[in-house]
């Protein structure tokens, strides 16, 4: 009696561990296919130290995932969660900081 009680515990305990395990995976899905890659014009930056103050503040966001910023370039690519940011609050958070912006190409 003690063996099959101990049986139908343990069998639970995959049963939930597997559903479980599940819907993490569908979560995870689901956000990665909410991200958006966006390129924004970016005006000002003469250096790493501009590049650098860039990602930052970006990343900053919630639903940011990824930010790169090239000066050579004069652009930033921001990969984000557009449920949860915009490009209006992207490019406002780089003008803060005393650059320009807008989408690009």
């Amino acid at each position: 009696m003690k063996r099959s009680y101990t049986l139908a515990i343990l069998a639970t305990v995959v049963v939930a561990a597997v559903i479980g395990a599940a819907s993490l995976t569908v979560g995870a899905d689901d956000s990665q296919s909410a991200l958006t890659t966006t390129v924004f014009k970016v005006g000002g930056m003469t250096c790493g130290g501009c590049e650098a103050s860039v990602k930052t503040v970006v990343k900053k966001l919630d639903g940011v995932e990824k930010v790169t910023a090239s000066n050579k370039e004069a652009r930033a690519t921001v990969t984000y969660d557009a449920t949860k940011v915009s490009t209006d609050d992207i490019v406002a958070a780089i003008e803060k900081i005393g650059y320009t912006a807008e989408v690009g190409e």
